[in-house]
């Protein structure tokens, strides 16, 4: 399937090394005027969970990178790996261009499906979201590459198109986890993601939460909080195995766990060190601030949640 990944953004990089190297047709598009920024290639130190794969390596991803798109190139998929923003523009400017490819939207989404449907019918696009993280340090990606992520129809059935996504996926043993409601699942990873942003932007920081036992204690408390955003929309959180830690666990075995990836792991460790917490504060801060100003909205009892925002507001400004 040949495929076309916007930019070179973390996450679209990280992909088209790994599909890349399992012999995937990949191009990146960049900005005009970008291109030369990698021209010597990207350094990557890459921690690996894929079965038959070395733990650790690094390496040099040297991708195929064009400023411009044409509908003679034959891009069957085009893979959108951005910020919201960026996605909508990215969709604007390429969908008449290549009218025929489907478009995999591997982005976060709290407000659903809408702004896409304005512009794509829903015959040509779908959803994905990463399972895979990384960051930079100085010139050099240091990625995290996991075994699956999590993919979608919006109406939950099993159409050509994903099928050939899986297979794509699967020539790089990146196996699909696949969702019934990929949207009503991104609303669920997005709410959660709230409650431990805005406990840990309270603390000063992800392993400062970790710390300190008494903010450690709201960690679970925020996160049921933003959950209960999702109920007031109408979302069934049981059903959701993502949910369970926060609502059917004891809290300290909860964030015993997520002490333990974090501060213990070393994938939580390389997280740590150059992830998006570290380095957008501001786009962390976002998840938080949505989730809050959407339970405002619809009126959600969220004392914990809430308490975080006057200090978060005062330190990431």
């Amino acid at each position: 399937m040949k495929t076309l990944i916007v930019g070179m953004g973390v996450i679209g990089t990280i992909y088209g090394w790994a599909l890349s190297e399992a012999g995937v047709d990949i191009t990146h598009i960049v900005r005009k005027g970008k291109k030369a920024k990698f021209e010597n290639g990207i350094a990557v130190d890459v921690y690996d969970l894929r079965e038959g794969y070395p733990e650790s390596q690094n390496t040099l991803y040297q991708p195929k990178i064009i400023e411009e798109a044409s509908p003679e190139d034959g891009f069957e998929l085009i893979i959108v790996a951005t910020k919201h923003y960026q996605a909508i523009e990215a969709i604007r400017e390429l969908k008449d261009i290549i009218p025929s490819a489907t478009f995999l939207m591997f982005t976060a989404n709290w407000e659903g499906p809408q702004e896409i449907d304005k512009l794509l019918p829903r015959s040509q696009y779908l959803w994905g979201y990463a399972a895979s993280t990384g960051g930079y340090s100085g010139d050099l990606l240091v990625a995290n590459i996991a075994k699956g992520f999590h993919l979608g129809e919006l109406d939950g059935t099993r159409m050509k198109r994903l099928e050939a996504i899986i297979e794509m996926f699967n020539k790089a043993h990146i196996k699909a986890d696949l969702k019934l409601n990929i949207i009503e699942w991104l609303w669920i990873h997005y709410a959660i993601s709230a409650g431990l942003i805005g406990t840990a932007l309270y603390a000063g920081g992800l392993k400062e939460m970790f710390t300190s036992p008494d903010i450690e204690r709201l960690m679970v408390p925020a996160v049921q909080d933003a959950l209960h955003v999702l109920e007031k929309r109408g979302v069934d959180i049981t059903q959701y195995p993502d949910a369970e830690p926060f609502l059917k666990q004891p809290p300290e075995i909860t964030t015993k766990n997520y002490r333990h990836t974090f501060i213990e792991t070393t994938w939580g460790k390389r997280a740590l060190d150059t992830g998006h917490f570290k380095n957008n504060p501001e786009e962390m801060q976002q998840f938080y601030l949505e989730v809050l100003e959407t339970g405002e909205k619809l009126g959600v009892s969220m004392p914990y949640l809430s308490s975080f925002k006057s200090k978060i507001l005062v330190s990431c400004p």
